[in-house]
C-alpha cells in the first residue's frame, strides 16, 4: 500500500459516501466503505467499514472491521474488530471479539468483547486461512 495520500478517497474501490451526503436505508457493501456523511437505517458490510470525523451514522452495524471518528447511534456487531478513535462515539450495544478505544473514544453501551465475541465470527470457508481439513475417510494408519 502506497504511503502516499490519495486524492480520490473512492480511488482504491471503496463506497464512499462524502461528506453533505445524506443516506436512509439499507447500505451493503464488500471490501471497503468510508462514510463522511449522514446515514439512517441499517449497515451490512463484508469487509473494512470507516466512519470519519463529523459523520453520523444513525443504524444497526454489520461488518467484519469498523474503525470509528464519527457518531454512531445503534448497535454494533463486528466479526473482527472495533476501533473507536479519539473523537469516535458510539452509542449502543457492542459485540466484537477485538476491541480498541483511543484516549477520548466514547462508548456509551454494553460490550461483549474477547472468547464470548467470538462465536460471532463466521467459521471459515475451505481454502480459507485457519480453515481445517475435511475429516479423513479412511481408517487411521498404525504406526
Amino acid at each position: 500500500m502506497s504511503a502516499e495520500p490519495v486524492s480520490d478517497p473512492g480511488a482504491d474501490g471503496a463506497t464512499v459516501l462524502g461528506p453533505g451526503t445524506r443516506f436512509e436505508g439499507l447500505l451493503t457493501f464488500r471490501g471497503r466503505a468510508r462514510i463522511d456523511g449522514t446515514l439512517s437505517g441499517e449497515i451490512a458490510g463484508h469487509g473494512l467499514l470507516v466512519l470519519g470525523p463529523g459523520a453520523r451514522a444513525e443504524a444497526s452495524v454489520e461488518v467484519d472491521e469498523l474503525v470509528v471518528a464519527g457518531e454512531i447511534e445503534g448497535d454494533v456487531r463486528a466479526r473482527r474488530r472495533v476501533e473507536l478513535l479519539a473523537t469516535g462515539l458510539i452509542r449502543g450495544d457492542v459485540e466484537t471479539p477485538r476491541l480498541v478505544i483511543a484516549e477520548g473514544g466514547r462508548l456509551l453501551g454494553r460490550c461483549t468483547t474477547g472468547p464470548a465475541a467470538r462465536a460471532l465470527a463466521p467459521a471459515p470457508r475451505p481454502g480459507e486461512p485457519g480453515a481445517s481439513a475435511p475429516p479423513s475417510r479412511g481408517r487411521p494408519r498404525s504406526s
